[in-house]
């Protein structure tokens, strides 16, 4: 299959896309065609939209202080033997 006239942000958008993910041009193609067509299994991403809005708030000033202390405790220091 041969695709002539292609203008240069389509070729730059696939091209992006093969670097992206690692893939061949026919591989991207194929995959954007199926898309296209409706027969891909890859599933869309979905906007966060109002889900977490159940964990904004949640904590109180001094919860909120005790897990920022906790996380500092756990990650707050490099081990530089593990960087050897």
């Amino acid at each position: 299959m041969t695709i002539r006239s292609m203008d240069p942000e389509l070729e730059a958008a696939i091209e992006a896309m093969c670097r992206e993910r690692q893939w061949s041009v026919n591989q991207v193609a194929t995959h954007l065609m199926r898309k296209g067509l409706g027969w891909t299994t890859e599933a869309a991403p979905q906007p966060i939209g109002s889900r977490l809005d159940s964990f904004w708030g949640v904590w109180n000033l001094d919860e909120a202080r005790e897990f920022d202390a906790v996380v500092k405790e756990a990650f707050g220091q490099v081990d530089e033997e593990n960087w050897k």
